[in-house]
């Protein structure tokens, strides 16, 4: 694959920030959808966290150790927690507001960037 220009990439940039302008819900919709590889190796490790946790708790009673047994217990909850955090998704706490207010903030500059690039797609196909 070849790189892109710089103008390529400023014109890519000015698409995007249009884009979450425009609407902010489909555009963290469309970010959100990309990391399922996370998802999946968040998942691996709890899977794996959750059977270690359980080896600790039996080697903690198999040595009547309480302590061992206590942080094995507490490995298996916190992957547990990992697991559900992870099947969840990110939280929508703060970015999806601040991302809608910048889209009514920009939404006038939206416009304008919207008529530029039409613009600029019309002298385009104009000069062909």
């Amino acid at each position: 694959m070849m790189p892109l220009s710089e103008h390529e990439q400023r014109l890519l940039d000015e698409i995007e920030q249009a884009l979450y302008a425009e609407d902010p819900k489909f555009a963290s919709s469309v970010r959100s959808a990309r990391p399922r590889n996370r998802v999946r190796t968040m998942l691996a490790l709890s899977v794996v966290g959750v059977l270690l946790g359980l080896a600790v708790v039996l080697v903690g009673l198999t040595a009547n150790l309480t302590l061992l047994g206590v942080l094995g217990f507490v490995l298996i909850v916190g992957s547990c927690v990992a697991a559900a955090s992870a099947l969840r998704g990110p939280r929508q706490n703060g970015s999806a507001s601040l991302a809608a207010q910048a889209g009514q903030a920009r939404n006038a500059k939206s416009n304008t960037l919207r008529t530029k690039m039409e613009d600029r797609m019309r002298k385009r196909f104009e000069e062909s």
